[in-house]
């Protein structure tokens, strides 16, 4: 048997296992399964319940067994489903853990600030009166609805969604109806029955998680709020990745879209549960997301925004009919996409510093939404500038060799003391440790320098009791917790190879950071007040962060983290369409700067990998 590659998703799990084992027995050696924080097993392992469902979206993992043909339809299987207790790992896998065959719960960013916004929906409501087509009242229902928004309410042509249309019974009965307008269009209709609240759908779509907000867009409250994995991560953690394979042809790209098109109606469902509505009901949507999720849910050309100078499509705001996506609400719905700045500064970005008002900032202010691409944006004397850079994907646990996303056993914290003898750690959920999260390894790293374990170039001591060289080679590497206090089957470590990624991604958000006050003119020295957003930005320890220079070196005081600011701006740009113009403003006066076009950004890189 030999090695090879497995890759688990959405959790961030991956390691080299011997060939031959099934999936689940590959999820119990990496502490996946069980009980453990992973994947269910409810019956052992038998193939009696069913309950361990995984897809396998790329690699070999045998033909189906019996027990699996009796579990799974057909159409399941062609679209990659196995139960991991039969599938068998015969090569290279990446394999997606659905929500309902997971005992680990993932800690997903959804809430962000609260703003007071006057709602100013684009949808209106109005009551009409029918009377019954009869021979002496020859009017079919719409022409009386129409009738009587001219005449009762002074819109002016008003017109019919043909599918609303199409749906609606065309004979009038005596009674009344509620007809939902947006401007002079017919999208929505309720006759028979009451009418709830209107309602809308706020969605920032993540390259990672994404969130989404049911809006009542009368009142402007928060009905549900729920998250999912990105079912895209599947065909690349990156954005390069996706748009590659997006590129591979017309059917890896309907492929790639389509996945994303599924999870969003899976989340409008279950916020629709939530609040006791139908997903029929929802009437407005408004999605924000960087530069590569807003093409690839539109199905825009991205072989421009995948090569340099990585241009967008278009940088205009885009209204779409939900149907035309796939995305299953009221028969007329709208899609409004905030518009995006840049290649790599999305609408995402837009609704950042809308939600956390940066555009409205008087003092010196930066704001960082932190993820894989680190978005940074500066307000000084009522002018933006904003950059982009690759911070990449270790903050979510990747290329960190027992990294993991954050759910449950975790390490989301850690604190050393005794010269880096002693550690001191906590888990999420409290559980046994399985890994490492991106709070928990930004933690480790600060403190092996603050405690000398590791020096300015964050090599490590090879003379300090805990750290070591592997007895099969490799990298040296710092014991975390022994095999004895884990969930998994080992000894949790970090090695010098982890610690270098770290430095990789503090390095590329500080030399984003120094580029772009250099290109306003500035210094650090400048900086009043910095606004740190995202979700791995709202569960990081600043200190730790400024001791290895992945931020300024000011005051804590300085610092405002407002979790997932760009949640925030979506849900004000769905309640309200002054905020939606505000949000367009803002698109369209933010400046960019290309970091790899400054002449300094290689020197200001390189200096940027030493720990202070």
């Amino acid at each position: 048997m030999q090695e090879v590659l497995i890759d688990f998703q959405p959790v961030g799990r991956r390691a080299q296992v011997k060939s031959g084992q099934t999936i689940l027995a590959a999820a119990q050696q990496l502490g996946l399964a069980l009980g453990a924080g992973g994947l269910t097993a409810p019956c052992g392992g038998r193939g009696l319940c069913g309950r361990c469902r995984v897809r396998v979206a790329a690699g070999d993992a045998g033909e189906p067994t019996a027990a699996e043909r009796r579990f799974l339809k057909p159409e399941q299987l062609e679209q990659g489903y196995r139960l991991a207790c039969q599938a068998v790992v015969l090569g290279p896998l990446k394999v997606e853990i659905p929500p309902e065959s997971m005992l680990g719960v993932q800690k997903l960013q959804v809430e962000g600030l609260d703003v007071a916004i006057v709602p100013e929906a684009p949808v209106k409501r109005y009551a009409l009166s029918l009377s019954r087509t009869t021979i002496d009242n020859p009017q079919p229902l719409w022409q009386q609805a129409a009738a009587q928004l001219e005449s009762t309410y002074g819109v002016e042509r008003p017109v019919v969604d043909y599918e609303l249309a199409a749906a609606t019974e065309p004979l009038a009965t005596d009674g009344t109806a509620v007809v939902t307008l947006r401007g002079s269009e017919a999208i929505n209709l309720y006759v028979g029955r009451p009418a709830p609240p209107p309602l809308g759908l706020a969605v920032d779509l993540g390259t990672t998680k994404v969130a989404g907000f049911l809006i009542n867009l009368e009142t402007g409250a928060t009905l549900a709020a729920d998250g999912i994995m990105n079912p895209q991560i599947a065909y690349g953690e990156d954005v390069m990745a996706r748009l590659g394979y997006a590129m591979e042809g017309e059917e890896e790209y309907r492929r790639i879209q389509g996945v994303v098109v599924e999870g969003l109606n899976r989340l409008a469902a279950t916020l629709a549960e939530k609040a006791g509505v139908a997903v029929t009901d929802i009437e407005e949507a408004v999605v924000v997301g960087n530069t590569a999720m807003h093409h690839l849910l539109l199905h825009l050309p991205v072989e421009q925004l995948a090569r340099a100078p990585y241009v967008p499509a278009l940088t205009v705001p885009v209204e779409v009919k939900a149907r035309h996506l796939g995305l299953n609400l009221s028969p007329g719905a709208y899609i409004y996409l905030t518009p995006v700045i840049a290649g790599f500064v999305g609408g995402d970005h837009v609704a950042m510093i809308q939600g956390s008002r940066i555009d409205a900032a008087k003092k010196v202010t930066l704001g960082l939404d932190i993820g894989t691409n680190t978005e940074i944006v500066l307000n000084y004397g009522g002018k933006m500038l904003s950059c982009s850079c690759a911070s990449g994907p270790a903050f979510e646990g990747a290329h960190i060799a027992q990294g993991m996303r954050a759910i449950t056993g975790a390490i989301a914290a850690v604190r050393l003391s005794d010269d880096g003898r002693e550690v001191y750690y906590e888990t999420i959920g409290g559980a046994p440790p399985l890994g490492i999260c991106g709070s928990g390894i930004l933690d480790v790293v600060a403190e092996l320098y603050r405690t000398g374990v590791i020096n300015a170039s964050g090599r490590l001591d090879l003379k300090h009791p805990r750290v070591r060289r592997p007895a099969g080679g490799g990298p040296a590497e710092f014991l975390l917790v022994p095999a004895e206090e884990t969930g998994i089957d080992g000894d949790v470590v970090v090695t010098q190879k982890d610690i270098g990624e770290i430095q990789l991604a503090k390095a590329a958000i500080a030399s984003g950071t120094l580029l772009l006050l250099e290109a306003a003119g500035l210094t650090v020295n400048d900086l009043e007040e910095v606004v740190v957003a995202g979700a791995f930005g709202t569960h990081l320890k600043v200190e730790s962060a400024v001791a290895i220079g992945m931020f300024p070196k000011l005051p804590l005081r300085a610092f405002r983290q407002v979790g997932n600011a760009a949640g925030t701006g979506a849900r004000m740009t769905l309640l309200s369409m002054a905020e939606r113009r505000r949000g367009e403003t803002i698109a369209r006066e933010v400046g960019y700067i290309e970091l790899m076009t400054r002449p300094s950004f290689q020197d200001v890189f390189m200096k940027s990998l030493l720990l202070p």
